[in-house]
């Protein structure tokens, strides 16, 4: 005959004290028979025990009051309410030093299987171990504890109770038949899945059924290691797959995780594979954490959308692809990017919030190295020469003028800080003296003009610049500047080459320059300069003809006269601006430095990855 303990329903073992509740089973002998008041006693004793055996496991039941399971716990506990101020015994584990055992046991294998014992039932889940030993959780298997031990009761809330070890007033479950049941179903769940390798995760403390389940299951030989977890998946706890990527996460990481970028050799612009370390092998997560990692990468020759591939391991050919993403980059535009990683093989970018996934989320390694340009050919020097309108009848356009040439040259001064690529000058000009008396000196038509040097110290210079006020609009003295600017371009370093240097004018005004003679209304220059003929020295000498420059905005001047210098203006424009026009509000400075730049070339096809340095 099977002799149980009558609290807990535990098969009795010969011991004088419950394994499991702790009651007295057995007592020192005594003469005479028992009276009625020791009987009573006894029973009283017993009675209390069992009351409190199962408040504790209705605490960990805990359903909420004034619901239907609220209800009938009650009525099983004899009309007491569960979890009266009563505190379950023990609390939930956290992951505490498996990692290293599961690491262990995982190295080497392809799958492996974890195996929880949950309140709601039996959970095997699948795990592959990729070729870079990274654990990929795959399905879950589940089977509910009424397919495997029908004599647990159909209600869920009650059936919880048992499982944490209650019994109140329902059949108690045989704990051998029980144990039989987990036994059976091990039996063929772990003889059918794939893998002869499993991890148990042990349950939450206090729940007496699991705990059996969990002892029946460590002595079937598939499972090789018992692993602390969350504490199994109480009533609003994750279980089952969740369970096992929390564990997951927290085991080490197996290898680097890096981004592969490109990175061009400043000496013979061969493009080689770059590999960005984002977080290290050995790296350790505590539960629930999240790490970070930030880096800039770089945008091409043009604006353009680099894969950003995230792999386990260095940049050669097998090397598993873990994720892929794709972002909008500027030209030449640094990009600062976060990455977060939450376990092994879980990495996501997270800033910025723009980015693309491409429609193939992996990466064929192999392919994308091989689709690497061979050469990125540096661009030829830059050689700017600007002229500045600084007079005009607005002195707000004249100051936004002087505001604009100043934030182009600081752009300039950041890319190339030393001018070894560079080189940019600077005629000012204002009005000619037959025309303005009150606010220029005689002879005063152009700031000293700064030969071409690098960036930064036209900055300096140009930190002392100011604007005249002028009393006319109809032009400027832009010719004596185009003259002055022809003379500055003529001045050459020694030995440069004209093939080897981007020449590029910028014209930056409001008024169009006075004609070598009388134009209808529009005065002529003093000197008789002609700024077509310094126009057309500046384009032999190889320079690009930029302007920024206001449009001529509104219905047409109602007098022929205004009509006619709104012409000759509109001619001037065009001719200034034969390469190109920028317009105030339209174009900013970055816009106008972009369109500056004398474009990189690439040979082979055009590099699909973001570079690791800017491109200089």
């Amino acid at each position: 005959m099977d002799v149980r303990c009558p609290v807990c329903a535990t098969p009795e073992t010969g011991r004088e004290l419950c394994e499991v509740c702790g009651v007295r089973l057995y007592g020192d002998p005594v003469l005479g028979a028992a009276t009625a008041r020791d009987l009573a006693a006894a029973e009283a004793a017993l009675g209390a025990a069992r009351h409190a055996w199962d408040l504790r496991a209705a605490a960990l039941v805990a359903p909420g009051p004034e619901t239907d399971g609220h209800h009938r716990l009650t009525a099983v506990l004899g009309g007491t309410p569960p979890g009266d101020g009563h505190v379950p015994a023990g609390a939930p584990r956290e992951e505490t030093g498996d990692s290293t055992r599961v690491q262990a046991l995982l190295a080497g294998r392809a799958q492996v299987s974890f195996l929880e014992c949950a309140p709601d039932g039996l959970h095997l889940t699948q795990v592959q171990i990729t070729r870079a030993g990274i654990p990929v959780p795959g399905d879950t298997s589940s089977t509910p504890w009424r397919s495997v031990v029908p004599a647990l009761d159909g209600d869920p809330t009650l059936r919880r109770f048992q499982l944490a070890g209650g019994v109140g007033t329902l059949p108690p479950v045989d704990r051998r038949a029980f144990d039989e049941a987990v036994r059976a179903w091990l039996a063929e769940s772990l003889r059918t899945a794939p893998g002869a390798t499993a991890v148990l995760l042990r349950s939450a403390p206090g729940w007496e059924l699991l705990r059996r389940a969990g002892a029946v299951a460590v002595q079937n030989p598939a499972v090789r290691l018992a692993a602390d977890g969350e504490g199994g998946a109480p009533e609003g706890r994750p279980g089952g797959a969740v369970r096992v990527r929390r564990l997951l996460r927290t085991l080490p990481l197996p290898a680097d995780h890096t981004l592969l970028l490109a990175r061009v050799d400043p000496h013979t612009g061969a493009v080689h594979p770059h590999s960005h370390v984002l977080f290290p092998a050995g790296l350790v997560l505590r539960p629930d954490e999240t790490v970070t990692a930030e880096v800039t990468v770089y945008g091409g020759p043009t604006d353009s959308t680099p894969l950003l591939p995230v792999l386990a391991g260095p940049p050669a050919p097998g090397t598993p692809a873990l994720a892929l993403r794709q972002l909008k980059v500027r030209a030449l535009e640094p990009e600062r990017l976060t990455f977060a990683l939450r376990g092994p093989g879980e990495v996501e970018l997270v800033a910025p919030a723009g980015e693309r996934t491409p429609e193939e989320p992996t990466a064929d390694l192999s392919r994308l190295l091989a689709a690497l340009p061979r050469r990125m050919v540096r661009p030829p020097a830059l050689e700017l020469l600007l002229t500045v309108d600084l007079g005009g009848a607005d002195r707000a356009e004249t100051e936004e003028r002087l505001a604009f040439v100043r934030e182009v040259a600081a752009l300039l001064a950041r890319k190339d800080p030393a001018g070894a690529t560079v080189r940019a000058g600077a005629v000012g000009h204002y009005d000619h003296t037959d025309y303005e008396t009150a606010w220029a000196k005689a002879g005063l038509l152009l700031r000293a003009p700064v030969v071409a040097r690098p960036p930064a110290e036209l900055l300096a210079a140009l930190a002392t610049w100011s604007p005249a006020p002028g009393r006319q609009d109809t032009v400027s003295s832009l010719e004596d500047a185009l003259h002055e600017a022809a003379v500055l371009a003529a001045r050459r370093p020694v030995g440069a080459d004209s093939d080897e240097t981007c020449r590029v004018l910028l014209v930056v005004g409001g008024r169009p320059p006075a004609p070598a003679r009388q134009h209808g209304v529009v005065p002529a220059c003093p000197r008789g300069t002609d700024w077509r003929t310094a126009l057309g020295r500046l384009r032999a000498g190889g320079f690009r003809l930029l302007a920024r420059t206001h449009p001529a905005t509104g219905p047409p001047a109602p007098d022929a006269a205004a009509r006619q210098a709104g012409r000759y203006a509109a001619e001037a424009w065009r001719a200034l601006g034969a390469d190109g026009v920028f317009r105030p509000g339209a174009d900013s400075p970055q816009d106008v430095v972009r369109a500056l730049d004398p474009p990189w070339r690439h040979e082979g096809p055009a590099c699909p990855l973001a570079f690791a340095a800017p491109l200089r």
